[in-house]
């Protein structure tokens, strides 16, 4: 059964309560405490979206529909095509998307897979951020633009015209019946093939994403020419328009994608294990065992083993924690006799090149 708006919110609003027990624990013990508790209420929320992810979903879309119609980002396909990108977050992100506090924050979420940030910082729209670069995803050539099928016919000299990219029905504006395969919300740029089909006189053809328009053009073109080109233009992802166009001169367009620029999915991480040799820890001397990661890779966690058959000696302490590249653990034996101790680490790196 899927939930409702109000029963989702009802529930985020549970789960975000805390409890004033952990208040009564000392200081120490009651911040622990509180981030135990915060940690399994979340993972919780998390798994509740996992059991109803459609529902899920569906009340995001429900919610922001009206804030989608009031920015000019609503279509006849808009809930279909939100849902559908919805439905293609972790649960973790939906669960962020369904937390935003609004409808700008959902969709940075959607873009970007990453929280509303708590401390307002800037969103890249640009490609090449050097924090948050994009990933380029090709596509199956496909036409999202031909004015000498659509609607309003061929774009006329001086005129500005908006288009659509990610919407899962382009026939309006002369495109493909079954969208292109952008999903809504989240490409930051696409890369285009742009054909002027017979103008009436000699000009030029600006393309650009919905911000100022730009001075300079991505196409020129004689009359009566057929002439192409191929750049990369910003969008403004989400329902409704995303990119304009503007000719000189009145003429047919025709516009195929080839790809787009959106933010990374998230990555399973490329992990192995490492170990350090088997070390026999002499007796009353303080002894470190050292793992390292090879070269590329980060530790993420590490312990400690030991190559007898048991670890519970009387009088044998250990402490294991990272090193900038590695494993440690300190060892005091006072055992009587040497102990045998290996340290392990999990070195991981993000998978390329």
């Amino acid at each position: 059964m899927h939930a409702t708006l109000s029963t989702w919110a009802a529930f985020v609003l549970v789960m975000a309560t805390g409890s004033p027990d952990v208040f009564a624990q000392p200081a120490t013990e009651a911040r622990d405490g509180k981030e135990a508790v915060k940690r399994a209420r979340r993972q919780e929320m998390v798994h509740q979206v996992q059991s109803d992810k459609a529902g899920y979903a569906a009340a995001i879309v429900a919610r922001w529909e009206d804030s989608a119609r009031e920015a000019g980002r609503w279509d006849k396909s808009y809930s279909a095509d939100l849902l559908q990108s919805l439905m293609r977050l972790s649960p973790e992100n939906l669960l962020a998307a369904g937390s935003a506090s609004s409808y700008e924050a959902m969709m940075t979420v959607l873009a970007t897979g990453r929280a509303e940030p708590t401390i307002q910082e800037p969103v890249p729209h640009a490609l090449g951020d050097n924090f948050r670069d994009l990933v380029y995803t090709p596509v199956t050539p496909c036409r999202i633009v031909d004015t000498r099928i659509a609607d309003a016919g061929a774009l006329a000299g001086g005129v500005t015209r908006l288009f659509d990219v990610d919407s899962s029905s382009l026939t309006a504006q002369g495109g493909s019946s079954t969208g292109c395969g952008i999903p809504l919300g989240v490409a930051q740029a696409v890369t285009m093939t742009m054909v002027a089909v017979q103008p009436a006189g000699p000009g030029h053809l600006t393309a650009w994403g919905l911000t100022a328009q730009p001075l300079s053009s991505v196409l020129n073109y004689a009359a009566n020419d057929v002439i192409a080109t191929t750049a990369i233009i910003p969008v403004v992802p989400g329902g409704g328009d995303d990119f304009a166009l503007v000719s000189l001169a009145t003429t047919h367009v025709v516009v195929d994608v080839l790809g787009y620029f959106a933010a990374s999915s998230a990555t399973k991480l490329d992990c192995v294990t490492v170990s350090s040799d088997v070390v026999a820890v002499p007796v009353n001397e303080l002894t470190a065992v050292d793992a390292l990661c090879p070269a590329g890779r980060a530790a993420t966690g590490g312990g400690y083993d030991t190559a007898e058959s048991s670890i519970a000696f009387p009088g044998l302490f250990m402490t294991s924690t990272p090193l900038a590249n590695g494993w440690r653990t300190v060892v005091e034996n006072h055992t009587g006799g040497p102990r045998s101790i290996l340290t392990f680490a999990r070195c991981c790196r993000v998978p390329g090149r």
